[in-house]
């Protein structure tokens, strides 16, 4: 079971039947992520802008992907949704912003059509086969909703030029906490800020390992490829 077990393989009746008793957790690929401190968020202060995040035009997206020789067996999945909250804080410079976004993980939505038709995937997926993805993804050995039901970011640097600064998050996901640094396409108009990126992150930091099947033949991928867009507001 794993993050594709929020990410589940389908595979041929027949070969289910070989496989059963046999499921292995691969090595890891590259060494895990060092554990890192949840950071604290300084508060707003009367001469900064606090921008709200409008979860209804934010989204975040995460695949995964099966591989390995039978890796055609597999699924791979799209995951996420509207399902992003928090605010995003701005002073007189770049190095002034900092942001504190949370993710509904009870909320987070399986492989909707349009997302995987943009990915070069197949539209459409069983019923069943979305149903238990999605069963999975929120069970204990994945993200365990029922006792960590947020997944939390917050910035602890924010560098570069402010359209495309790189902010430095620290994510805390099933109680891991994990540093990444990602570069962020800004735009502002008005009272709004979009914010736009990708990076990756191993299922293994956070505890998750990647499920493996007939000796390693078919696997799920523990990277994971993210993307996201906040858009934020400034209502005062």
């Amino acid at each position: 079971m794993n993050m594709l077990h929020w990410l589940r393989i389908t595979l041929a009746l027949p070969l289910c039947a070989l496989l059963i008793g046999c499921a292995t957790t691969p090595e890891p690929s590259e060494p895990p992520a060092e554990p890192a401190e949840w950071p604290p968020f300084a508060q707003p202060q009367s001469d900064e802008n606090v921008f709200r995040v409008d979860s209804s035009a934010s989204e975040v997206l995460v695949r995964v992907d099966p591989e390995g020789p039978m890796a055609r067996m597999g699924h791979s999945h799209v995951v996420g949704g509207p399902v992003l909250s928090g605010i995003v804080v701005t002073g007189s410079g770049i190095g002034d912003a900092r942001l504190d976004l949370k993710i509904d993980a009870a909320a987070i939505e399986v492989d909707r059509p349009q997302w995987r038709r943009a990915q070069g995937l197949k539209p459409e997926l069983d019923a069943d086969a979305i149903n238990g993805t999605r069963d999975n993804l929120r069970s204990e050995r994945v993200l365990n909703v029922a006792d960590h039901p947020a997944v939390s970011i917050r910035s602890v640097a924010v560098t570069g030029p402010d359209w495309i600064p790189t902010v430095t998050a620290r994510i805390r996901l099933r109680g891991e906490v994990r540093e990444v640094a990602v570069p962020v396409a800004v735009t502002r108009s008005g009272h709004t800020i979009q914010a736009i990126g990708q990076f990756e992150v191993l299922q293994s930091d956070f505890g998750i390992e990647p499920f493996s099947a007939a000796g390693g033949a078919l696997r799920v991928s523990d990277r994971m490829q993210i993307r996201f867009r906040i858009v934020a507001r400034n209502r005062s």
